[in-house]
């Protein structure tokens, strides 16, 4: 580049300062200056209600956003919870004030002397969320069918900070993701659900009062584990949820139980997905559409994943160690001789039987203490002999 093109560039930029800028004031309410963000960034990069309301409390707490928000959302990242700070700015309104249309909330509210201890609230609510779901073996949000529910359980925690039970609040934090709760309308299911929470008088009733929105006593049947594992979160989350509970150890030589890291909870634990007949291995011999089957998936740790490849299943069993007793912690119930292209479909629909008994017995145990008509009723459920 010569010094004539140097030159040429440097005075189109300062041209710029000649250029007329049109300039409008629009007098409207922030809901409307939302939808004009809206209508302008509709190929980029959308402005929500949250990203507004945020500024305006930005603007009447100075440095609120950057010294406590924002540091927040690493903590919560520390802790393996990649919150979207949409989501973290509704459960702050959520546990302040009972609402997350934040166009209905009075502008009082975004004043320090109410944000202040509503935000010491709300972060001590996902404090012990994250404990308590550390429990069940959720250790980030990696395996979450939906972070929305998680409002709720905040609300719930700080409303009933100290009260056990905890295994209903969990039970209704799975049907809600099992059913989409706040798949729709979230923000008027989010507000249904907050107000049903705040009038109750313990835990487990405002629990029974939110399962009244869901289909709960309809059983888990052996088809939801025949379906493509890919076929939505709620299905792989359940099944990770199964094999936690049942203590199992990963598929390398060190054997450590999945979501530890010796005899600590390993934060940001993300499971993987791995198929017992691998899916190559099964290319051309069986129909395309049964090979992605979740009774097929395994949970497992992330480096055994891929040393195992696409291998024969009797071969990387053997190659591995992998033992019986491994296998029956993932609910597999067949000897290793037993792994034949030939019994695929039989092992499918073994496996597929097994899970449903086994998700029906953990949701009937998560919900010991709720009213009969939140719970599943596996009499709907054919063939199933639980008896939890």
């Amino acid at each position: 580049m010569d010094a004539m093109e140097v030159y040429a560039r440097l005075d189109r930029v300062r041209k710029i300062r000649e250029k007329d800028i049109l300039s409008v004031t629009v007098n409207h309410e922030l809901e409307d200056v939302v939808e004009i963000f809206s209508r302008l960034n509709s190929r980029g990069t959308r402005v929500t209600e949250a990203d507004i309301y945020l500024g305006v409390v930005a603007s009447k707490n100075p440095g609120w956003v950057r010294d406590e928000f924002l540091p927040f959302l690493n903590v919560l990242a520390d802790s393996g919870f990649h919150v979207d700070p949409n989501l973290l700015f509704q459960s702050l309104t959520a546990v302040g004030i009972k609402k997350v249309r934040f166009k209905e909330i009075n502008d009082s509210f975004w004043s320090r002397d109410q944000i202040e201890p509503a935000w010491k609230k709300c972060r001590e609510g996902w404090k012990r969320t994250i404990h308590r779901l550390q429990n069940y073996g959720v250790l980030s949000d990696d395996p979450l069918p939906t972070q929305a529910a998680l409002v709720t359980l905040v609300a719930l925690l700080d409303r009933f900070p100290e009260e056990g039970g905890f295994d209903s609040a969990f039970y209704w934090f799975v049907q809600a993701s099992r059913f989409g709760r706040y798949s729709g309308s979230s923000a008027t299911a989010l507000e249904e659900d907050l107000k049903e929470a705040a009038t109750a008088s313990n835990l487990v009733e405002g629990i029974a009062g939110l399962m009244k929105r869901l289909a709960a006593s309809q059983p888990i049947e052996a088809e939801e584990f025949r379906r493509d594992y890919t076929d939505g979160k709620f299905w792989r989350f359940l099944l990770y949820l199964l094999v936690y509970k049942n203590g199992a150890q990963d598929w390398d030589k060190a054997g450590t139980r999945l979501g530890f890291d010796g005899k600590e909870l390993l934060a940001n634990f993300r499971p993987q997905w791995h198929h017992i007949y691998p899916q190559k291995f099964l290319n051309k011999k069986v129909e395309p559409e049964k090979i992605d089957s979740l009774a097929n998936i395994a949970v497992i740790g992330p480096n055994i994943n891929i040393r195992i490849s696409n291998q024969d299943p009797m071969k990387y069993l053997d190659k591995y160690t992998i033992s019986e007793e491994k296998l029956q912690q993932q609910f597999v119930d067949w000897k290793r001789e037993e792994f034949a292209v030939q019994k695929y479909h039989e092992f499918l629909d073994a496996r597929a039987s097994r899970l449903a008994s086994e998700a029906n017995d953990y949701l009937l145990t998560l919900s010991k203490g709720l009213p009969d008509s939140c719970r599943p009723n596996l009499k709907m459920a054919a063939g199933n002999n639980s008896t939890v």
